[in-house]
Order: structure tokens, then sequence, then C-alpha cells
């Protein structure tokens, strides 16, 4: 059976937030009629499990944690000006439960003349307590769009109308999951039940009347219950399928709930059907033929395997014979019998010289052309023509195929563009000579989009960006929303992406992915915990979608101690040789979270004790991704307090 890691696993904690009043509240409701000041307050109800449809992408959610919530962190605006709340309150406990503590910041005003105020909610996250300081994240609210916000009724962003002196109740659920990131989420005081989701894979194959197996394309129903008559959670199902030399299907990966109602671990409490589809080029007309089953939770504990990083597929057989279920020892999808390869896996079963033994198998050949035979080479699909190294990856010396991870945006503000340095780094960012169509671009690209932590930063680098200028550069300022970028203008370089705080879909890393490939270059310019916060999360997932090694592992270094300051210079022996810092033989910045390269990435700078990585290129994969590939870790706080110095 083919694995898949666990991360993937998830246990969600469904919470929803109703109105009451604690008589310890330090603002009664008369007083607020009085003083044009309301509250919101909030109180448990648990969601079931249906309508459970619409589903995209498991990024951007924060790890599970047994771990006791200590802090909210809350954001929310109010009123015509959409007036911004953001602010972390102590999580108390009474006999009622978990809920937030009385803060002042959460008294919302009523506009003179009205007795109503509108409120959305915009982000929401709990923390444990750790030092009587903000931990770790564990919980956090759904935000449309994303995988689970169909266990919402109403997820983030959402509105309503508050009105003064009265008591308000508003549901609002919060999900918690295994091994997963989040950009920030927010709300106001909650009670907080638990209930356990896991995930369930499943992989088909059809057998042909000759007794031929085929990568099947199928249609899954899901239902809590013993039959078809339970609880439908889903419907409809469909695998990815494709065809890149050979048929694929990518495994069907879905969110279940664990036993609601007191079920035995081997009595079975939910129902499949699977209903074979017609491939044309494949298999050709499907029969139609349904599958069904059950599922006790054993069943699903089972699937987990002793190693508790990977997990098993469930795996359906259409129309063939359990007594002759060919054996596939790599686990490919291609029995023995047929695998010209058959104890490496090789889905694609490509065999260059015909001889019938695949390229897998064959140590010595260099099926890219770079130079480096197969059992040597790291990257076996490199693009023609493109400089590699030792391994066979690209020389992370070629400008222009690679990313440069920057996470102070300080360094472009007026204070350090006084810098020679700095104003010849910038230079060189944009001069550069590459082997792609993008060569001969002269437009610098920003985006501030995807709800950018710095919508300030084309006001603080008015000099950096006439330096561009100077250049012979032309500027294209975007902003882009969830998934619109996914084009990019022929005459653009470089592209700078600006501090996202969503996640890029498959859609527009496969542009990125595309531009770099012509030779443009991307720079992500991120920052240090304390003021990117969850945004951390956005990065690392973004460089791991780009085939990237190299992580932001947070923190803050060679911080300035108040606006206003000079900016920190790193000295000449935190310079490393590369293209990018020619000429540069110190660099002002402000303050900076600490990189991680990989193997084959490359640092640019350090910090002023030449011991932590600041800046650097990372080595990217330029090959199209079909999802979104699963990050794995992460380790940051942020801080409501911290801002970009200069503003």
């Amino acid at each position: 059976m083919k694995k898949i890691s666990i991360q993937r696993m998830l246990v969600a904690f469904l919470v929803a937030l109703v109105v009451s009043c604690s008589k310890d509240d330090k603002v009664a409701p008369d007083d607020l009629q009085n003083q044009n000041v309301a509250m919101v307050h909030l109180g448990p109800v648990l969601n079931e499990f249906t309508n459970q449809q619409n589903r995209q992408s498991l990024d951007g959610l924060p790890d599970c944690s047994d771990e006791a919530p200590g802090f909210a962190q809350i954001s929310l605006t109010y009123g015509d000006d959409d007036t911004q709340v953001d602010v972390i309150v102590e999580i108390l406990e009474d006999e009622n439960g978990l809920f937030t503590a009385y803060d002042e910041d959460l008294e919302i005003p009523i506009p003179s003349g009205s007795n109503t105020v509108s409120v959305t909610l915009n982000e929401f996250f709990v923390w444990t307590n750790v030092d009587d300081a903000p931990g770790e994240i564990i919980w956090a609210a759904p935000m449309t769009g994303s995988d689970y916000a169909g266990f919402s009724d109403t997820p983030l962003p959402f509105s309503w109308e508050l009105r003064a002196g009265s008591k308000n109740y508003i549901n609002v659920d919060v999900l918690c999951f295994d091994d997963r990131l989040v950009n920030l989420y927010g709300y106001q005081f909650f009670d907080i039940t638990p209930e356990v989701i896991y995930e369930v894979c499943f992989f088909a194959n059809f057998c042909s009347d000759e007794g031929r197996h085929y990568t099947a394309n199928y249609s899954l129903d899901i239902y809590y219950g013993s039959s078809a008559n339970g609880i439908p959670l889903y419907t409809g199902e469909i695998p990815v399928t494709g065809e890149d030399g050979d048929f694929y299907a990518d495994p069907l990966c879905l969110a279940i709930p664990g036993p609601q109602n007191e079920e035995a671990d081997d009595a079975p409490y939910l129902y499949y059907e699977a209903t074979l589809l017609d491939w044309e080029d494949n298999y050709g007309s499907a029969s139609g033929e349904m599958i069904s089953g059950t599922w006790s939770f054993n069943d699903i504990q089972a699937l987990l395997n002793e190693d508790g990083e990977t997990s098993e597929y469930f795996h359906a057989f259409f129309n063939c014979d359990d007594s002759n279920i060919p054996v596939d020892s790599d686990g490919d999808g291609i029995p023995d019998a047929d695998d010209n390869c058959p104890n490496v896996a090789n889905p694609d079963q490509e065999d260059s010289d015909d001889n019938g033994v695949g390229d897998a198998c064959e140590p010595g050949n260099d099926d890219d052309g770079d130079g480096v035979p197969n059992d040597v080479d790291e990257c076996p699909d490199t693009d023609p023509g493109v400089e590699v190294d030792e391994v066979g990856c690209e020389s992370i010396q070629v400008p222009g195929r690679d990313i440069v991870v920057l996470n102070d945006a300080n360094i472009f503000d007026e204070n350090s563009m006084q810098d020679p340095n700095n104003v010849q780094f910038v230079k060189n960012l944009v001069n550069f000579t590459t082997t792609g169509s993008r060569n001969d671009g002269r437009t610098i690209m920003f985006d501030q989009g995807k709800n950018s932590a710095c919508p300030q930063c084309e006001g603080i680098w008015g000099t950096m960006r006439n330096v561009i200028q100077g250049e012979g550069f032309s500027i294209l300022d975007v902003s882009s929303t969830n998934g619109s970028l996914t084009s990019i203008p022929e005459d653009v370089k470089v592209i700078m992406l600006v501090m996202p705080n969503y996640h890029y879909t498959t859609e527009e890393i496969n542009t990125l992915k595309a531009f770099a490939s012509e030779g443009g270059r991307i720079i992500f310019m991120g920052e240090h915990e304390l003021y990117y916060g969850g945004g951390i999360a956005v990065e690392n997932q973004f460089l791991i979608n780009m085939g990237a090694v190299l992580r932001n592992t947070g923190g803050y270094v060679d911080c300035l101690e108040f606006n206003g300051q000079p900016p920190i210079v790193i000295p000449s022996e935190s310079i490393r040789s590369h293209p990018i810092m020619q000429g540069i033989d110190g660099l002002s910045i402000a303050c900076a979270s600490i990189i991680e390269p990989g193997e084959g990435d490359f640092a640019l700078f350090y910090d002023t004790t030449n011991t932590h990585v600041l800046g650097g290129v990372a080595k990217i994969d330029t090959t199209p991704i079909r999802s979104s590939v699963e990050i794995t870790s992460r380790k940051w706080r942020t801080s409501s307090s911290a801002t970009l110095s200069g503003n």
C-alpha cells in the first residue's frame, strides 16, 4: 500500500460562541447603554457533521495540543470606518467552562445618534500560557474558503449588528489541527467543547474482465451510520486524475469524525459507497459498478502505522477478484507482473532505451542530460541548459532561477537606504543576467496583496523605488487577492512578494514556478516573528510549495531598541560571497528573523555576531505541483505591540 504522513491526520476542536455576561464584568448592561458602549458575550454550541462538501486545502492551521488554553488573540473591526481592534486577553475558567477575561479594548462604542454598531470578526486564535505570556497556538477559527469552512455555519470573517445594552448570541466554530500552521484568527468571550476528527484516504483500482488492473476514477459518498440512510458527510467526492506519461489518480483524503454516539470500537459507524466513473483514455466507459462497506473505529485506527508518522490508504477494488489481487512490491500502483522496475517506485514506467528495464533501475543513465548519472543525480528532472552542481542540481549561483528570502522590511526604508551598501544591494537584486526569457525584462513588480502585513511598505520604500527606477526599470504595483496571481506580464524581471497573510493557491504556485523557470527572480519579503507572527507560516508554506528547503525559523535579532534609533550595521565579516552581495562590505537593518538554509541554498548575510543567517537564496524546483505540499514544523510567536521602525 501507499503511505501518507499522518501529519495530515487531524484533531479538530469545534468551538461555538454565544453571548452571556458574568456577574464579575466591570461594565453592567445598564452602564453600557448610558455610555453608548456594547459588549459581546459568548458560550458553546456544538456543530453537527452535516453538509461538509465544500473543502479545499488542508493548509494554514495550528498544531494540536493537549495543553490548556491561556490567551485568546482577537481581531475585529467595527463601525462605518472599520475601526480596528487587536487584543490579547487572558482565558479564565469557571464552573461553566472556559471564557475570555474582561478587557476594556472589547468595549465597542455605539455611534452618537444610534443604538447599534456593525461589528466584523476577522481573526481569532488561542494560545497556551508560557510564563504568563502567549506560548503556542492550539486553536483557530476557520476562515471562509478554507478546507474546513464547512464545519462552521459562520466561517470568518462575518458581521453582525451589536446593540447597546442588549445580549447578542453569536455562534463561531474553532478548529485545532495536528501539525498545522495558521494565520491569525479572532473573536470575543467563548466557551470550548472539543470534538475529534480524523482523516481517511481512499484509493481504488479497476480490473477489466480479462484481469488487467487500472487506476480507477470514481465518485465517493460517506455517511455517518451503517447505511446510506445515515447523515451524509460527503457526496460525490472525486479524486484528482490525470496523465503524465501514465495515468494517475491522487488518493482522495477526507476528514471524518470519530464515534459520536458511544459506538463500540469494533462497531460500524461509517458507511461508504464508491461508484466507478468513465475514464475514456484509460479503461474507457465504466459499467457504473458500485462498491460499498462500513468502517469501525478499529478500522480507522488500523490504517495508522507503528512508526507514528505514516498511514496506509484504504485500497478499494472494482471488478477485481480478491483472490487474484496482484502484488505491488514498490507501492507505485503498478503490479509487479507489469512493472518494469518492481522494487523501485516508478509510476511513470519510463524506459529511455526500450530494453524493458525502467530507467529508475538502470544506474549510470543520465535522463535529464545534465552530465550527472541518475544514480548520483539528486535532481533528475533539471531543465535543459541549466548549470548544475556536482549532484546534478541547479547551481545557486545562476541568477534569476531562485528565491531571495529577506525578513526585514526596514532594510529598504529611508534610514537604511542612506547606507551606500543598501543602495548597491538594491541594484544587485534587479541587475542580473539570466538564461531565460525574463532576462530582457525591464519591470519590477511589487505585490502587496493577500492581506499584506506591511501595507505601508510602499510608503517607506521611496528611496529604494527611486534607485530601481534610476537603473532603468519601471515599477508595477499590484495587490493580489486569493487565487488571482495566475499570470505575470512578460516584461517583469523581478517580483517581490511583500508579507502575504494568505496562502498561495496551487495555480499561483505554478505561475511563480513558471516565472522562475523563465529566469525571473522572486524575492520574498518577510519579517521578524514579533511583527509578522502567523505570516511566517504562510512564508514557510510558500517555500515548501516552491520546492525550497530554506525556512524562516522565527526569532528577532539585531533589533533597534526604539524607533528613530540609527540602523544596525551588519559588519563585513558577516557578508557572504554571492553576486547579490558584490561590492557590499556591510548592510544596515533594523530587526530580522533567522532563516535556516538547506543543502544547496546560499546565505547572503549573517547577523552582527556572524552566527545567524538573516538573508539567503533558496534553490527551488520549477516542476509544477498538483496540490499544496504539507508543512511539517514551525516555531514562532507574535506580539500585538510589534511595529516596523520608521513608520
